[in-house]
C-alpha cells in the first residue's frame, strides 16, 4: 500500500502540473513568439514611417524655399498684357554713345496650339532693334530676361556697324489663358 500512496500523492500532482503547464504555458510560450515577432514589425514599420516623415518634412521645405525662390524671381505666367513690363524693360534712352536708335514692335497675341504640362498659353513676340555697344545689348536682354514674367530670348542677331553693333532681338512673352467657365 505505500506504493500506491507514493503514486497518489507524488506522480499524480507531478503529472498534474505538467499537464497544466503545457495547457497554460505553452500556447503562452507561442503567443509570446508571436507578439516578439509582431514588435519586430512594429519597429520596423515605425522606422520607415520616421524616415519617409523626415523626407516628406525635408521636401516640405524645399517646395517653400522654391516658392520663395519664385516669388523672388518671379518668373510667373502672367493672364493680361497689361501686367507686361517687357516693353519698358527693353527700351534704353537714345543718348548717342551707347544707345544711337532703338525701334521696338510688339506683335498680337496668338494661342500655342502645343500645350506644355497641358496648359492653355497664348505667346506674343516683341521684336526690339538696336544701334548702340555691346553692352547696352545684353544690359537690355538682361532685363528682359529678369521681368517677372514667363519670357523666351527667340532670336539674337548682331551685325558690326563701325564702332557699334546692329541688334535684333526676339522676345517671346507668354500668357496663360484663364479657363472658360461652364454653366
Amino acid at each position: 500500500m505505500k506504493r500506491n500512496t507514493y503514486w497518489i500523492w507524488a506522480i499524480a500532482p507531478a503529472t498534474l502540473a505538467l499537464a497544466a503547464v503545457a495547457v497554460v504555458a505553452l500556447p503562452n510560450f507561442s503567443k509570446a513568439r508571436q507578439m516578439r515577432l509582431d514588435s519586430k514589425d512594429l519597429a520596423r514599420a515605425t522606422d520607415q514611417y520616421l524616415v519617409q516623415r523626415d523626407e516628406h518634412e525635408r521636401l516640405q521645405a524645399r517646395l517653400a524655399s522654391l516658392r520663395s525662390e519664385l516669388q523672388t524671381r518671379g518668373h510667373a505666367l502672367r493672364t493680361d498684357v497689361n501686367e507686361s513690363m517687357i516693353v519698358p524693360r527693353l527700351t534704353r534712352p537714345i543718348d548717342g554713345k551707347d544707345v544711337l536708335d532703338q525701334s521696338i514692335k510688339v506683335g498680337d497675341r496668338e494661342p500655342m496650339l502645343a500645350r506644355p504640362a497641358g496648359l492653355k498659353l497664348d505667346r506674343r513676340c516683341v521684336e526690339m532693334q538696336m544701334t548702340g555697344s555691346f553692352r547696352a545689348v545684353f544690359a537690355a536682354l538682361g532685363t528682359a530676361e529678369a521681368e517677372a514674367g514667363l519670357n523666351r530670348v527667340r532670336a539674337l542677331e548682331l551685325r558690326q556697324a563701325g564702332e557699334h553693333v546692329q541688334a535684333t532681338v526676339a522676345v517671346e512673352e507668354f500668357f496663360q489663358i484663364a479657363e472658360e467657365t461652364r454653366p
